[in-house]
């Protein structure tokens, strides 16, 4: 699944109404009648990610930013393996719920973990270098 690395923000009233107005002519049959400067300033962002990752060849999922995850779903999504992430469920690390036997983990909740996931791991790389550099390792 690609995901954006950043997600777009909620729609607000304007480009709602916008879009509805938009679907309405395609379910008219009217696409043709479509111009990407119609398109809300979002939705033209979300078609622009969506077109290169198509063009480099890859395949593209886009699911709403509240979506609900199963646990395999998630990890693939962090890059971890199921046992990794049902740890840091068990952990607290993310929130999650059960629905019978099964755990939902929100997509926008993944999305801040990895975000921030991310922030220290760049920032502990950062650490070392500069400790290479202080050490004259490099």
């Amino acid at each position: 699944m690609t995901a954006l690395p950043n997600p777009l923000p909620l729609p607000n009233e304007q480009d709602r109404l916008h879009a509805r107005e938009l679907l309405g002519r395609l379910s008219r049959g009217q696409q043709d009648t479509l111009r990407v400067a119609d398109l809300p300033t979002g939705t033209r962002s979300l078609l622009e990610t969506i077109l290169q990752e198509v063009a480099q060849g890859h395949a593209v999922q886009v699911v709403p930013v509240q979506a609900e995850l199963g646990t395999q779903d998630a990890a693939d999504l962090l890059g971890v393996s199921r046992p990794h992430l049902v740890k840091l469920l068990d952990d607290g690390a993310l929130a999650s719920w059960k629905v019978g036997t099964h755990r939902r983990v929100r997509l926008d909740d993944l999305l801040v973990y990895r975000a921030r996931r991310d922030v220290q791991r760049q920032q502990a790389l950062q650490e070392l270098a500069d400790l290479d550099q202080e050490l004259g390792l490099t």
